[in-house]
Formats: C-alpha cells, sequence, structure tokens
C-alpha cells in the first residue's frame, strides 16, 4: 500500500516540460519508459517522452510509445512521426548489414540523421569507399558503417571535424 502511494508522488514530482527545457533528453526517455504504466494514458507527457527518445537516439523504446499515442489528432500525428524513424532505422540497418534494396521505398522528408541518410541511400546519391557510405548534404558528410555486432554507425562531420556519432541495433 505505501509502495503505491509512491509512485504517484515519484512520477510527478519528475517536472517532464523542465527536463525537456533543459534539453535532458536521455533522462526523460529512461524515466518515461520506467514509469510508462503511470504515463501512459497522458498523451502530452508520452508525446514528449517519444520526442526525447528520439533526441537522445533511444529509439528501441517508440513502439511503446506509438502504440500507446491512439486518442487525441496530434497524438497520432506524432505516433506516425516515431513510426517513420524507427522503420527507418530498421530499413537503415537491414541496407546496411544484408545489403537489402530499400530503392523502392519513399518516406517523408524529416530532419534526423536516419532520414537524411535513408533518403540518399535510397536515391542512390552516395559514394562508398573502403566498406563506408558517405553522403553529402549542404555542408553536412555523414559516413555509414556498421561492426561486426550488427550495429550501424552514422558519424557525422562539418567542415571536416566529426561533431557527433550516432549507433543503432
Amino acid at each position: 500500500m505505501i509502495k503505491w502511494l509512491l509512485i504517484p508522488i515519484f512520477v510527478f514530482g519528475f517536472n517532464f516540460k523542465q527536463q525537456y527545457i533543459n534539453q535532458n533528453y536521455k533522462e526523460i526517455c529512461k524515466y518515461g519508459v520506467s514509469h510508462f504504466q503511470e504515463i501512459k494514458k497522458n498523451e502530452d507527457t508520452l508525446s514528449l517522452v517519444g520526442f526525447s527518445c528520439v533526441k537522445s537516439d533511444q529509439l528501441l523504446y517508440l513502439p511503446y510509445i506509438i502504440n500507446n499515442l491512439k486518442y487525441t489528432k496530434r497524438a497520432r500525428a506524432n505516433s506516425i512521426y516515431f513510426s517513420v524513424i524507427f522503420l527507418e532505422k530498421k530499413l537503415l540497418i537491414a541496407n546496411i548489414i544484408d545489403d537489402l534494396d530499400i530503392s523502392y521505398y519513399r518516406f517523408p522528408k524529416i530532419n534526423h540523421p536516419i532520414s537524411v541518410v535513408l533518403d540518399h541511400i535510397i536515391n542512390k546519391e552516395f559514394t562508398k569507399k573502403d566498406g563506408i557510405i558517405i553522403v553529402k548534404n549542404n555542408e553536412t558528410t555523414y559516413k555509414i558503417y556498421s561492426n561486426n555486432e550488427s550495429k550501424v554507425f552514422i558519424d557525422i562531420y562539418k567542415d571536416n571535424k566529426l561533431i557527433s556519432t550516432h549507433w543503432y541495433r
């Protein structure tokens, strides 16, 4: 009984909006997923957790969020956005690791590294050198490769300087 009373206080003591403003995306995603049962009916909070998971590259949690965003127009739109990113991740991995032909897929343009890279691969707008796919998008260069552990990496460069690395499994 005491445990039940402490959980809601603890959950609502976490300020999702303030944490989002402070760009603590990884913490929001982990906290939201670990307290999923308490927030799954609150589509605004669930959407905030979903966007935080996307921004922190914790895409494996998106299916839980996608399936619960269904009651409002905005929530369904967010669900579609999360679904697209999750599917693009799966297709990118299958393309890089399994050499799956993805040239017939079409997706909306989303400003996310996976989307940018996948769009260029689908349209065959890339070069390949030593097993590394190189995509140039304006002044940004993306290098996509995999390791022997079924992970796909995206290194992002601006002015020949590495600015971030993303990896997906």
